[in-house]
């Protein structure tokens, strides 16, 4: 009894031993250090320059510097010489050309002068800021156009020629059935048909689409020239 009352004074001595050495400790801490906030200091405005200086010119919009455009020209198909037909076999047989359909012309792009800067590939930033949009195509730089083309499936006949054949080969006995004769087929006259895919017209109705050609292919064009004044007497 005398030993376990020993015991548990121990223990509390330890432990007031153990909480006041822990106050001494806390009592030589250093003090805490109090910072202030710091500033959020904000980047100055970004100064605009309003008096940065123009390009003195700009390219030319409809020939993008290269002085020269590329206009549509009628001219005679290379394939067959403008005559509108080809001679191919051994037979010497003249069919239409494939290559301008039986017309002899074609269209080509023939290069000139660039009539919006003058062949000179640029425009000056004042004469350019006085433009206007194109009237004709109200921007867009190309025409939507229906054009009237040969029909390729007749090339331009209006008519298909067809051939028929009547009989067939046999049913038994080899070719021509009984007695091995052969029974084949032999072909009749050739018959015109109607074209269905141009209605017999020979010609199709298509829709392209074609550089403008008031601001060629620009989308912009000069502005008008003012109204002339009238002359006073």
């Amino acid at each position: 009894m005398k030993t376990h009352l020993f015991l548990m004074a121990a223990a509390i001595m330890s432990l007031g031993a153990a909480s006041q050495a822990r106050a001494q400790a806390v009592q030589h801490l250093p003090p805490p250090v109090i910072t202030a906030p710091r500033a959020v200091v904000k980047p100055p405005p970004a100064v605009v320059a309003t008096n940065v200086a123009k390009p003195k010119a700009v390219w030319c919009p409809a020939c993008r510097g290269r002085k020269t455009i590329g206009v549509e020209a009628e001219g005679a198909c290379r394939s067959c010489n403008g005559s509108g037909k080809t001679v191919s076999g051994f037979t010497k047989t003249e069919t239409p050309c494939n290559f301008c359909k039986g017309t002899g012309k074609v269209i080509n792009l023939v290069q000139q002068p660039c009539p919006l800067c003058q062949a000179k590939g640029v425009l000056e930033t004042a004469v350019f800021e006085q433009f206007i949009g194109c009237t004709n195509c109200t921007g867009q730089k190309v025409l939507v156009m229906e054009v009237s083309l040969t029909c390729t499936t007749c090339n331009g006949a209006g008519k298909i020629v067809k051939t028929t054949s009547s009989g067939g080969f046999g049913s038994s006995g080899g070719f021509g059935g009984r007695g091995g004769k052969s029974s084949v087929g032999t072909s009749a006259a050739p018959q015109d048909q109607p074209c269905y895919f141009c209605n017999s017209s020979g010609k199709v109705d298509k829709r392209v689409q074609k550089t403008c050609p008031t601001c060629y292919g620009a989308g912009v064009m000069p502005p008008p020239p003012p109204p002339a004044e009238p002359k006073t007497e």
